[in-house]
This record gives C-alpha cells, structure tokens and sequence, in this order.
C-alpha cells in the first residue's frame, strides 16, 4: 500500500487538446501534440526538471501515451495517477449504442483473461441495477491500460463524483474507495467541484480523510459554491488537497497565482498543463519558488 503524493503532477489536458480558456487554444494543442515525439519532450524535460508524477485520463490517446512512455524508457520512475473513467467517451457510445450497447463494447475491449469475469459483473449489475458492481468493472476494466505502471492514485471523474454527491450516494464512493485499495494498493481519489459538500458528507458519512483534487484559485474560478466556502472546507483539514486550474485557465499572472495558492497553507500538490519547455520551466520554477519555498528535497 502506498499513500505517496508528488507535489507537482504534470497534467493531462494538453495532450489530449482540452481547454478550458477557448476552443481555439485547444484546436491549438491538438495540432502540436499530434506528433508523439512532441509529447515526450516535453515529459522528458519534466522528469529531468525533478516532476515525477503525471495524471493520464482513460481518453483513447493515453494508451498510445502510454505504449510511447514504455517504449523511448520514460515510464521508470514515472508515477501516474489515472482519472478514470473516460465521462465524454461513455456519454458518447450510450446515446449511439444504449446502456447495454456500451457495456458490451467496453467488455469486449477486455484481454480474453479477464473478459468472463468483467462480463458476470457487468451483467450482474445491469439486470440488478447494481451501480456499485457495475462501477468496480468499470474501473477494473480501465485499469487495464495502465497495468505495468507505476501507479500512485486512483482519481475518480469529478462527473461520477458530483452526481453521487448531489444524489448522496454514498454507497458507491465508499466501494470505489475500498475497491481501489485492495485491488491496486494505492490511495482512492475523488475530482470535485464543489469541495465543501465533498468534505462536509464524508465527515457525516464517517469516511476517511479523502484524497481530493479540486479547484482553487484566486479569481475563483469553478469554485462552487463559492471560494470563501472552498477556502473554509480546506481549512477544515479533513482532506489531502490536490488544487488544480490554479491559473484560471489562463486568466491570473502566474506569480500572484502560485502566491495565493502558498497563502492557503493546507495544499500538498498541485497539478499542471504545460504546453511548451519554456513554459514548464517557468511554471516549475515559480511553483518552487512559491508554493513550496519552505520545503526541501522537491528536486527543483
């Protein structure tokens, strides 16, 4: 069992061309990370920047990520944190192909070993409505592509985690949790957007302290229901916080950003975008200097 958090985590939005700031920035990213070479560099120079961890999502591009990493020897040391599952893949296939549809593709898509297992707990949960089993086999089947990886944490779609929050479903976060520290050894986490009713049902629930990553910032931004309420939930110290969209998607000065995300005081990482080496440099460079300036050993 391992509870290891990296503080810094590369992110994954621009690799797979996702932006939050505009859609001409991520037809952008598209285009420049469409050569995997690309891709690589630019993890190459994280690792050698002393940044050991990256989050990969279940989106069809990270197994080819994933198959280069291996390959060109830049999975050694690298730990990952998947963000499964892939939301706007499922939401996709389920209204061209139905519930059914989807569940038999995503299981047929298994190795052959592990396909008659999956298959009984797909069906299984679907002919009972069984949410919980029906989500241990979609975890365990996306799991797959990131067996032989250093794996440090298993996030959780803040689509799934929402939902089950606002339908206080607490039956189905507490068995993703338990599900992925026996099945893969490591700390369960959850994506949020809205971090106070997150914190205030796991402490009612009596769940453990949470892994969470979820958003903070200066301007605000996505912080719901609102960044004073973001800012006394984390003061709470009930929860081991990853903040992400720390710049607003672009919108705050990289130094005034990193600054208020030091003046918390209470965030052990943060996860990043970078899209070229200068700008990884830079951003690793004020995030030492900043957020982490009292800590020592970052390899910065």
């Amino acid at each position: 069992m391992t509870d290891h958090l990296d503080p810094i985590i590369l992110g994954h939005n621009q690799f797979i061309g996702v932006s939050h700031l505009s859609q001409e920035a991520a037809r952008a990213r598209v285009e420049r990370f469409g050569r995997m070479d690309r891709v690589g560099e630019l993890i190459r120079f994280c690792r050698e920047s002393g940044v050991h961890g990256m989050m990969l999502s279940s989106h069809p591009k990270a197994r080819d990520i994933l198959a280069y990493l291996k390959a060109e020897g830049l999975a050694d040391g690298l730990g990952l944190y998947p963000l499964i599952p892939f939301a706007q893949g499922y939401v996709r296939r389920m209204n061209a192909v139905g519930m059914t549809g989807m569940i038999k593709e995503i299981v047929q898509a298994a190795p052959l070993k592990t396909k008659a297992s999956l298959a009984v707990q797909g069906s299984l949960g679907l002919a009972r409505r069984d949410l919980t089993r029906l989500l241990g086999a979609f975890v365990d089947i996306e799991m797959l592509n990131f067996k032989g990886f250093d794996t440090r944490g298993v996030f959780l779609h803040d689509a799934f985690v929402d939902l089950a929050l606002a339908l206080q479903a607490r039956e189905q976060l507490e068995f993703f949790s338990k599900h992925v520290r026996s099945r893969y050894g490591v700390r369960p986490g959850f994506v949020t957007m809205n971090f106070p009713l997150l914190v205030e049902s796991f402490q009612r629930w009596g769940m453990e302290r949470p892994l969470v990553m979820t958003t903070f910032n200066k301007a605000g931004f996505q912080m719901n229901p609102s960044r004073e309420a973001c800012e006394r939930a984390l003061d709470s110290g009930y929860a081991d916080v990853v903040a992400m969209s720390t710049l607003a998607a672009g919108y705050l000065d990289p130094g005034a950003a990193y600054e208020y995300i030091h003046s918390l005081g209470n965030v052990p990482s943060v996860v990043v975008g970078v899209s070229t080496v200068d700008h990884a440099r830079e951003t690793f460079s004020l995030i030492n200097g900043t957020v982490f300036k009292e800590k020592e050993g970052l390899g910065l």
